[in-house]
Order: C-alpha cells, then structure tokens, then sequence
C-alpha cells in the first residue's frame, strides 16, 4: 500500500457546474485502478469550504498528503486558472492544463482572438460588458457585420450555461440580461448554422506528438437548438455519433483544428475542441481544458472508440500529468 500513488480528486466547486464536477469525480474514483492508485474524494462546497471525504479541512492540509490531484472540477474557479495557481503555490502535481492556458480557454474572446492569429476560422463575435453602454456597437454588429439569428453567450462560462439563441431584438436583450445574471461580460456571436463536432486531444507519452482521438458529431434532438445544458445532460435530448459519419479529409482537418487549439494554448495532458462545420468551412467555438469524464460526456465516449477503458483514459492521464 505505501508504493501505491495517492491521488486526489478534486470535485464539486462554486461553479454552476458544481453537479456535473461531482458526476466526474465519482465516475474517476470508480475507475482509478484500485491495484496502482489509492484515491481519496477531495470536495469544495458551494460554498467555498473543503473536505476530504467528510471531514471539512483547512487548505494547508488538503495537498500535503496526494503525490497528484486529479482535477476533476469545471467552470470558474476549478477551469479558469485559479484552482491551478493555488496547486502551484502549494507545490502539487495536477491534472488537466496549467494556469494561463487554463485562463486563456475559459476567456472565449480572448482564446479566439489566438486562435485567428493562428489562421483558424472562428465566428465573428462582439465582446460587451455589464454596466457600458453597447448598444451602439451592438446594432452595428447585428445589422453590419452578421444578421439575426445570434447566439448570446457569458463569456468565461462551460457546459452551455446561459448559452441562448436570439432571433429578434426583443429575444436578444432577454438572452443579454439573462447571461449579464452569470458573467460581467457577455459574448454575442455569428449564428453559424451547420453540424456541430467535437474532437478530443491527448498528450503523447514521453513527449510525443498529441493524439487526436476520433471526431463527435452532435445532432440535438426534442426542440434543442444547440447542444446546450439540457441537451448535453438529459438523456435523449441528443445524439452523439462516434465516430462521426464525415469523409476522411474533412476528419482530419478537425482532429489537426483540435490538435493545433491544444498546442497554441498549452494545454496539457488533454482537452477537448468544439466545432461548426458550414459548407466546407470549419470553425472552432472553443476549448474545454477539463471536459467532462462521466459516463454520458464526450471524451469518454471518444476514447472508447480510440480503444480505451475508462480505467486506461484516467491511467493515461494520471501517467502523463506525474
């Protein structure tokens, strides 16, 4: 037992995804190798207070006694640099991304900007914040630059929370004040109508070239526009076809999209790329530093078609982020 990895994982958190953190992390404490890891659940409240296991703890004595964390957490706080600058003071290994490129990928606008420094197709996108007075640049850019419908969205957010469509001035203020509830700034985007696609990257071993596993289309089903909260997490509301159904060159422009979005942030270990494909264009929405490991998420069921068990995903991981 004492040459055995002890490893943390990190769930829960202040976010609106504090649910879906708690799905992850109980899906990694069941498929952890039980012969190679001992784990331990490391919780955060709603409210901001830590416990391992039941027992509520003060920070200095959550990492001392973990050779890693597995950051299982989403959203703010566990996605967007701070949970990672707290493990860094405190001298811990983790999972997942390091501090800026965790920061980069939650910040929408920010990460898109990069990305088309880079070459890569993103959908034109308006930046505006709570408490400035934007409707002048807002009826510019729907009306100059793109037309109805757009898609409301808060700009360092995951899981499609306060993600709207807006078909009309009237919708279009709901969906703004409705994401203002969530985050200070608020992106309005380029409805881009096409098939949606996801591709997931892991890390190669030994510091060979990142692997693109194989390519998601998302066809939303019961009313859903996108693949939103609902969609993602109701069973039914979706389908999820792995791989998915595209020809072999319009494939491997998607896993190289996701592989390069990857590099060009410095993510590590893993991520996972979201995408629209209309007509022959491509175009990255953005990318999820800590996407979801539960049995319903899409790297998982990614990987199980690159050949991976869960307990052989969450082995890779482990391995290459120690």
């Amino acid at each position: 037992m004492r040459d055995m990895i002890r490893i943390g994982v990190l769930m829960g958190g202040p976010s609106s995804e504090h649910e879906v953190s708690l799905n992850t992390g109980k899906v990694v404490l069941e498929n952890l190798d039980k012969s190679k890891y001992k784990a331990t659940p490391i919780k955060i409240a709603k409210d901001g207070k830590w416990f391992i296991g039941e027992k509520q703890v003060g920070l200095e004595k959550v990492f001392r006694n973990f050779n890693l964390i597995f950051n299982a957490l989403h959203g703010t706080f566990g996605e967007d640099g701070r949970v990672q600058a707290l493990m860094e003071y405190y001298g811990v290994r983790y999972t997942g991304s390091g501090i800026i490129a965790s920061a980069l990928a939650m910040d929408k606008l920010r990460s898109r900007e990069i990305f088309k420094l880079a070459g890569l197709r993103v959908p034109n996108t308006l930046k505006i914040r709570r408490g400035d007075n934007y409707q002048a640049l807002l009826n510019v850019f729907v009306g100059k630059v793109t037309n109805f419908p757009v898609v409301v969205k808060p700009c360092s957010n995951g899981s499609s929370v306060g993600v709207e469509i807006a078909n009309d001035c009237a919708g279009l203020e709901k969906a703004i004040a409705a994401a203002f509830k969530i985050d200070k700034k608020v992106l309005i985007e380029e409805f881009i109508e096409g098939r949606e696609v996801t591709c997931g990257v892991l890390d190669g071993p030994n510091g060979q070239p990142v692997q693109a596993l194989p390519v998601t289309e998302i066809i939303p089903k019961k009313g859903n526009k996108f693949f939103n909260y609902r969609a993602k997490y109701k069973s039914g509301h979706s389908d999820e076809i792995t791989p998915a159904q595209l020809d072999e060159e319009t494939t491997k422009k998607i896993q190289d999209i996701a592989v390069k979005a990857h590099q060009i942030l410095g993510c590590k270990t893993y991520s996972r790329a979201d995408m629209m494909i209309r007509d022959n264009d491509i175009y990255l929405l953005e990318v999820n530093t800590l996407p979801g490991l539960t049995t319903a998420s899409l790297f998982p069921k990614a990987a199980s078609a690159a050949g991976l068990t869960l307990s052989q995903l969450f082995d890779i991981i482990v391995v290459r982020s120690l």
